[in-house]
């Protein structure tokens, strides 16, 4: 018998689709995050902070730990008895996994903040130095200043055009 259900076009053999690029994206930025990650973990010259490029890997590696921890001690508490148990499982274990999920949360914000306020005053010091530079103008900006009052007809032409001259009587009268 014939099967009569159309069948699905299969890519050729290099094409994987829109699927398989997003994939190989996501694998390419992987395979780079993981070389730049240890090649920052052996940098001695510490220029860059690694601790901001690495707290979601921790962030999800301490909170597998926690589960982990919480269902050891949810089988734990199931071997000394079931109502502990159960009362484990169905509150204590979910309040503790809370608590310390938050816990965690808030002290690597506390963290990344430190490190962008520290970034940020990296970036003021830099200013500091182009501000410093840029001081000693204002001094000679004084000085050419001083130095052109000295010109004589500087001051005339500059008092001409401060101080315009009075209107004659003679444009003022109508025929």
């Amino acid at each position: 018998m014939v099967d009569e259900q159309p069948q699905r076009p299969t890519p050729p053999e290099g094409d994987q689709g829109p699927q398989g690029d997003a994939v190989n994206e996501r694998l390419r930025r992987g395979w780079f995050w993981a070389l730049e990650y240890w090649r920052e973990l052996f940098n001695f010259r510490f220029d860059k902070y690694m601790i901001i490029q690495v707290i979601p890997g921790v962030y999800g590696v301490a909170l597998t730990a926690m589960a982990l921890g919480l269902l050891y001690l949810c089988v734990e508490a199931f071997m000394a008895s079931t109502w502990r148990g159960l009362f484990f499982l169905f509150i204590g274990g979910p309040l503790l996994f809370l608590f310390f999920a938050t816990l965690l949360r808030a002290l690597l914000e506390f963290y990344m903040v430190v490190f962008k306020i520290s970034a940020h005053v990296d970036q003021l010091a830099g200013l500091r130095d182009t501000v410093d530079r840029l001081s000693g103008i204002g001094d000679s900006v004084d000085e050419m200043v001083a130095v052109t009052r000295r010109i004589p007809f500087w001051r005339v032409l500059s008092s001409r055009r401060r101080n315009p001259p009075p209107p004659r009587d003679d444009d003022n009268e109508t025929p």
